[in-house]
């Protein structure tokens, strides 16, 4: 007895449905899936490239993509397990040195044309600053050393000689990231480079009096269309926070340990506790920023004793930036160096920015230059900030939500679901006898119309292929496969032994379809 042909259709017809839902996803949704099921993959093969051989080639891919300069001598250069420097110029030739006296012959030999005098510029690998910075003592001095690190360069800052040297990746001329951790210093530079949502960003005054609530969305001027400081009581920011689900939050204030304080327009200052500040803010997954205040703890949006408006001194051009690494940027003072920390916890990470003056102890009394800060801050209504303190999503949650297609689902269950649903068409046989048995095919007859019976079927198909197909797929595919493999195996003595009970005949023609 032969099957009918519209059975064979119907398992041609389910991949090509499942490559349809596909192809109906947003493309930046298939490009997060992508990366999603490769994920791992090229996880293990970009570590292996940043610390492994491959890692110099890459740094010396970078210094063919600078332009050429008479007065500099730029090369890749790598620093080895054995103590040894691997040098690479531009055309890929490489020059490896082991002693002081050939590493001062590296220029010469890789860029013999160079200009006498002409400065040395080495773009280091990461394993080079990360596991081998001791090596960093045996260059010439005055080399100008660069971190080659995701496509592009920073220029590294020596603090100190010796074992207690430091060293920092300038990434923006005021903002430095600390070259001690790995783990640390690549989720400060995703922080910094970090999109700047200016329709997500709330600029808040915490006004003691004020709405215990915030809106989901921010007001508009209607003279200049830009957001408006939302003014809210102290005490009810924590649980307000929750009605800014995903939105960045800016506050100011004066942090003194664990507290933050702010003053009011009217009234004595009020303070916060900020660990129950940035655990509101984890809960309702809110980026929150604190900027802290080098003086009087104004809030923006009021008005100073002159009735003049007060705002955080660079907040406007800070805002019109589209990456937080130029919004902080706008933010610190002329001439002034800001160190960047970001320690990764999970779905949240813990931001961090001091200026490096401030890295060693605080003096006793307060410089006469901050006394005359305060004084100008009072006179012009700006608040100038010194520092910024934030609990922020990590990089590892954010990816995380982008490689979501339904939103309020973890991207694991739907990664699982998808890899069942492609798993179970090949369970169809069975899965579908299993089905029939549960959910009985409809008649025609039942139906007064064929609009109805249509719809049944329709009902009745979209639930095998929606729920049963992928929950059945873990016991289904085992049993098709299993049965594939029994009917390949037994085939040629099914054969035989039809051969045996027709002697004489010829085997029947397949049904091409």
């Amino acid at each position: 007895m032969h099957r009918p042909a519209s059975r064979p259709r119907l398992l041609t017809a389910l991949p090509a449905v499942a490559v349809l839902m596909l192809l109906a996803a947003p493309a930046g949704a298939q490009a997060n899936w992508l990366s999603k099921i490769t994920g791992a993959a090229e996880h293990a093969a970009s570590r292996t490239t940043r610390l492994g051989a491959g890692a110099v080639d890459h740094a010396a891919s970078y210094v063919r993509s600078l332009p050429t300069k008479a007065d500099s001598v730029a090369l890749a250069a790598q620093a080895t397990q054995e103590g040894h420097w691997r040098f690479v110029n531009r055309a890929g030739e490489t020059f490896t040195a082991g002693t002081p006296e050939e590493m001062k012959r590296a220029a010469g030999v890789l860029a013999p044309d160079a200009e006498a005098g002409a400065r040395l510029a080495l773009y280091l690998t990461e394993d080079t600053v990360f596991l081998y910075r001791r090596a960093l003592a045996d260059l010439p001095r005055g080399t100008e050393i660069h971190l080659v690190y995701g496509g592009r360069s920073y220029r590294i800052v020596r603090s100190g000689e010796g074992a207690a040297e430091r060293l920092f990746a300038e990434v923006r001329p005021s903002l430095l990231v600390e070259l001690a951790e790995p783990a640390r210093f690549r989720e400060a530079l995703w922080q910094l480079s970090r999109p700047i949502n200016k329709a997500s960003v709330r600029v808040l005054a915490l006004e003691p009096g004020g709405p215990p609530r915030l809106a989901s969305s921010p007001g508009i001027d209607p003279a200049t269309r830009r957001p408006l400081v939302d003014a809210i009581d102290p005490a009810s920011l924590p649980a307000a926070l929750g009605t800014v689900r995903g939105q960045t939050v800016l506050v100011t204030g004066r942090v003194d340990g664990r507290l933050l304080y702010v003053q009011p327009t009217r009234g004595p200052e009020r303070s916060i506790l900020l660990p129950d500040l940035f655990k509101a803010a984890e809960d309702a997954d809110v980026n929150l920023i604190v900027l802290r205040a080098a003086t009087t703890p104004r809030q923006p949006g009021g008005r100073n004793w002159l009735w003049q408006k007060v705002q955080v001194k660079g907040l406007e051009q800070a805002m019109g930036h589209a990456r937080f690494a130029d919004f902080l940027d706008a933010l610190a003072a002329p001439g002034s160096r800001m160190l960047v920390s970001a320690a990764p916890s999970g779905r949240r990470t813990s931001l961090e920015i001091r200026s490096v003056a401030d890295l060693g102890a605080a003096p006793a009394q307060r410089p006469v230059g901050d006394l005359f800060s305060g004084v100008v801050a009072e006179l012009t209504g700006r608040v100038i900030t010194v520092g910024l303190d934030g609990s922020l999503r990590s990089a590892e949650r954010q990816q995380e939500l982008d490689w979501r297609l339904v939103p309020g689902i973890p991207s694991d269950l739907q990664a699982g679901y998808l890899v069942l649903l492609l798993l179970g068409l090949v369970g169809v046989p069975a899965s579908r006898a299993w089905w029939q048995r549960l959910w009985p095919p409809e008649a025609a007859d039942d139906y007064e119309g064929r609009t109805g019976y249509w719809a049944a079927r329709v009902v009745r198909g979209a639930a095998f292929l929606i729920l049963f197909l992928p929950l059945t797929a873990p016991a289904a595919v085992p049993l098709s496969l299993w049965r594939q493999v029994r009917d390949a195996v037994t085939a040629p003595l099914r054969w035989w032994r039809w051969r045996r009970s027709r002697p004489g005949e010829s085997p029947r023609p397949v049904a091409q379809e």
